[in-house]
């Protein structure tokens, strides 16, 4: 099974326990530091422009044709990619490889819930707000196992979905 990328438990534990809910920000001292949108374009070098991305709209599309009725699985991508001999496919393939691995890491063995048709015109992938898909969906997991946090419940196995790299970065500037 494919682990993704690691992250300290104590450094997730310190994120989760500075998060502001409200106001989407680290408390550092006494200071409430925002996590923003523009966080995730210089990070990651995202457009944050163009149609919004809705990551819980399943619909299939041709990368689902290449699984047949099988799960999709980073296993089976990469699997897939070894095997791919049309340039497009290919490039859908790794384009969701991409996405299940780094942007959009979720704690599940399958990818699902993501808009496979979306990879289906390689030429319109820029239309799409990725930047702002991504901070949503980290804003989104952290707002999450904050609430988790501050139940103190299942304190010593949270989990961050999302890329995560994109707070060490942001953290390492406060």
């Amino acid at each position: 099974m494919y682990e993704g990328l690691k992250i300290s438990n104590a450094f997730i534990l310190e994120l989760v326990s500075r998060w502001n809910i409200q106001t989407s920000s680290f408390r550092i001292r006494e200071h409430l530091v925002p996590f923003s949108l523009l966080d995730v374009c210089v990070v990651l070098g995202l457009d944050i422009t163009g149609e919004q991305v809705n990551l819980d709209d399943s619909t299939p599309g041709l990368v689902n044709d290449l699984f047949g009725q099988e799960d999709i699985t980073v296993e089976k991508i990469l699997l897939k990619l070894d095997e791919e001999d049309s340039v497009d496919n290919y490039y859908r393939l790794y384009i969701l490889l991409l996405f299940a691995v780094f942007y959009f890491p979720r704690t599940s063995r399958t990818v699902c819930s993501f808009p496979f048709n979306l990879l289906d015109n390689l030429e319109c992938l820029h239309m799409w707000n990725w930047g702002e898909a991504v901070h949503s969906y980290l804003v989104k997991t952290l707002d999450r196992a904050s609430h988790i946090f501050r139940q103190q419940t299942n304190t010593g196995g949270l989990h961050l979905c999302g890329c995560v790299p994109v707070l060490q970065v942001c953290v390492n500037y406060i």
